[in-house]
């Protein structure tokens, strides 16, 4: 069942893989943008990008300007709907194969 479960996923995610570059294009594109107003380097305004779109949020590294941290909080938005996706493309994984198990 581990391995249905498995294959299902990654069906699914297969499936959105365009939206999940796209997702992360915009994440970098962001952190450039945070580089920008911020004076930081690129490196952690990337860094800083993607913990805070994966809503981690570790604090190590924070934006200064306000620009920055309207750019910050958009991205920790994007990154709910983000989560959501992965959590109901697993739930529809599990679907699958609970389904075609009881079948």
């Amino acid at each position: 069942m581990s391995w249905d479960f498995i294959s299902a996923h990654a069906l699914l995610l297969g499936e959105l893989a365009g939206l999940l570059l796209a997702i992360a294009v915009v994440i970098v594109l962001a952190g450039i943008v945070i580089a920008r107003f911020d004076r930081m380097p690129l490196e952690e305004a990337i860094y800083l990008a993607f913990i805070t779109a994966f809503t981690v949020g570790f604090g190590d590294v924070s934006p200064k300007s306000r620009m920055a941290r309207v750019v910050t909080v958009l991205l920790a938005f994007m990154g709910l709907v983000l989560i959501g996706v992965l959590v109901a493309v697993a739930a529809h994984a599990l679907e699958v194969v609970l389904g075609s198990a009881s079948a």
